[in-house]
């Protein structure tokens, strides 16, 4: 009897820790949709409440609000990492540049409630992510630019400021438009600005 006591904890216990997996990616994901929408001052009620989980999911989860916020940089500097890697396995280097571009403008466009917190939140960790992404754009922008696809008057930097436009109808201006129609009419005028040919 006892030796089947360790079998039926393991049974009961791996539905446990798939529900608390499913919970901790629904928070993250309810976090980063509320933050995007009201900022980074947001309730942790409102994420529960996006998420569908009781508020004390989301404080066992994140203690502490900073450790939420850098919890969400990481994950969008993380599918940002990805994309900026996957450009670079772009044997088009126009190609590369235009899928990173495209992704850091509607990242930056839903995110918007984010600004400015990188130094603020995250601490070491997401500030290395931060540098890693500021590394691989450099590589995708100026392969680009060598294999002649890109304009050259333009530094790394500023072409990564570009990136911001489709944000600032939004949160400067306040000019509402979806993101499939009306970011990607800005993202399509910028990006055959930049082309060269």
């Amino acid at each position: 009897m006892n030796m089947q006591q360790p079998a039926a904890t393991q049974g009961t216990a791996m539905p446990v820790r798939a529900d608390a997996q499913r919970n901790a990616a629904r928070v993250l994901a309810a976090a980063r949709r509320a933050v995007a929408s009201h900022g980074l001052d947001v309730s942790y009620h409102e994420i529960a409440r996006e998420a569908g989980v009781g508020v004390g999911t989301v404080y066992r989860r994140y203690p502490e609000r900073d450790q939420l916020m850098a919890a969400v940089l990481s994950d969008i500097l993380t599918e940002l990492i990805d994309t900026a890697h996957r450009a670079l396995d772009c044997d088009d280097a126009w190609e590369g540049f235009s899928l990173l571009f495209t992704g850091l403008a509607l990242h930056t466009a839903q995110n918007a409630g984010l600004s400015g917190s990188l130094d603020q939140h995250g601490g070491p960790a997401v500030a290395e992510q931060r540098q890693e992404l500021l590394g691989l754009a450099r590589s995708v922008i100026e392969r680009a630019q060598d294999q002649g696809r890109l304009r050259r008057d333009l530094a790394w930097q500023e072409v990564l400021r570009l990136t911001g436009a489709p944000a600032v109808q939004g949160c400067v201006l306040g000019l509402e438009s979806d993101t499939a129609h009306g970011h990607q009419s800005v993202l399509t005028v910028l990006l055959d600005g930049l082309r060269t040919g």
